[in-house]
């Protein structure tokens, strides 16, 4: 039997999707898969990814050792560096900071837009308190289509930033950044033949810049592996299909890839999504965000409760792989552990195993290989291929700002009186 705890440390280095640290995780993965007797294969993607560099703000002879954003390339910068309470004062006073180095709390999409519209030179983000600088990035589009100079810093140096606001700064990004491939792997297990429906069951096996990803999303990767391990010994009624994502944490590079090479099938076939993103926390609460329909929503809470184990569960979207199927109303049920040290580390070099547990994948486990094998095997197939009217607005603004492009959602028109 396999033990998750186990894979964790034996994954447990950057796995940033495209370099050699995701190329060792696949081996490592595959030689897994192989072993239930499975055949995995690759599918390669391209995609923009770097190499983790280093970038310094130096202010009044003080050097500060700060985190580039992701897909920064090389980068200078001289300008007057300001501190703001509140960035959202960049929308509301029109080109007030061009040419500024702006330090604020926290990064959003739609600050992304204003930091270029506006025209300031750089800006970097204050983390969480407790944390080291988190790992962010740019995206595919901005990369390709312009950026502002980003990078994070730890709160406690934020805090010392603070008194030189409005002084003279110096920041220096070092950062390579390269045209690569990254692959998903995908596991078909095919069922007895009952009936066509395809039900997938995903997450990403990638990690962000500097992190071992234990949590995030190692969690979702040693979940995959077990219902590997669980379906090949138990055939189920229906075909399964595993695919681990790569390209998560850079923009769900590895999923809308999948949708599109896949598109045909996936349309006729896919009745639903099962996303498992974050686990391992010994202490914490189990959580379900059900991105389909109340009666979905009410059927997982059922079964899971039928096993003895009670999840919170919300009817809203997940930013996570499930995001690309819903443009084609393909519902998804996504399975999270949160609030223990694990949950609390993601995105930072803290997200190792030693702050996860074997006790913490164990309701993750066993919950999702329950759900599958309820939907697998039921008479007939529990699942209605529709999302909720109400998530509609949210999943096409959730899409524009992660394509910086007008999304076109593929759904069957509703009768309206």
């Amino acid at each position: 039997m396999l033990n998750p705890y186990k894979v964790i440390k034996e994954i447990g280095f950057e796995r940033l999707a495209g370099t050699d640290g995701e190329k060792r995780a696949i081996e490592i993965l595959i030689n897994h898969l192989k072993s239930f007797g499975l055949k995995p294969k690759l599918e390669s993607f391209d995609l923009v990814s770097f190499e983790p560099g280093k970038a310094t703000l130096t202010v009044e002879e003080k050097e500060f050792e700060i985190q580039p954003f992701g897909l920064n390339e090389d980068t200078e910068i001289y300008a007057e560096f300001l501190y703001l309470d509140n960035p959202d004062v960049i929308i509301y006073n029109k080109a007030a900071f061009k040419g500024k180095i702006v330090l604020s709390y926290g990064y959003s999409r739609n600050l992304m837009h204003s930091l270029k519209e506006n025209e300031v030179a750089a800006y970097i983000a204050v983390g969480n308190p407790e944390r080291k600088a988190p790992s962010w990035s740019h995206r595919q589009k901005s990369f390709k289509d312009g950026y502002v100079a980003s990078a994070t810093i730890k709160h406690a140096d934020g805090i010392k930033l603070m008194k030189y606001s409005e002084k003279k700064a110096k920041l220096k990004i070092i950062q390579t950044v390269k045209n690569l491939k990254a692959n998903n792997i995908v596991v078909d297990i095919k069922g007895k033949g009952i009936d066509n429906n395809l039900t997938l069951v995903v997450a990403h096996y990638d990690s962000v810049a500097l992190c071992a990803g234990s949590s995030d999303n190692g969690g979702g990767t040693v979940t995959l592996l077990k219902v590997a391990e669980y379906f090949s010994r138990n055939q189920p009624e229906r075909d399964l299909r595993i695919v681990f994502f790569s390209g998560e944490e850079l923009g769900l590079l590895g999923s809308q890839a999948f949708v599109k090479k896949h598109l045909k099938e996936l349309k006729k076939r896919a009745g639903l999504v099962v996303n498992v993103d974050v686990s391992g926390d010994a202490i914490g609460f189990d959580t379900t965000s059900v991105l389909g329909t109340k009666e979905l929503l009410g059927y997982f809470d059922g079964v899971t409760k039928e096993i003895g184990i009670a999840f919170q569960n919300f009817l809203r979207i997940f930013s996570s792989d499930c995001m690309p199927f819903s443009v084609y109303e393909i519902p998804s049920v996504n399975i999270s552990r949160r609030g223990g040290k694990g949950n609390f580390y993601i995105h930072t070099p803290d997200d190792i195993p030693k702050h996860v547990t074997r006790q913490g994948f164990e309701n993750t486990i066993k919950a999702t290989i329950n759900f599958l094998d309820r939907v697998l095997n039921a008479k007939i197939y529990p699942v209605k291929k529709e999302i909720d009217e109400s998530l509609k607005e949210k999943i096409e603004k959730y899409l524009w700002n992660l394509t910086l492009e007008k999304p076109e959602l593929h759904w069957k028109p509703k009768y309206r009186k």
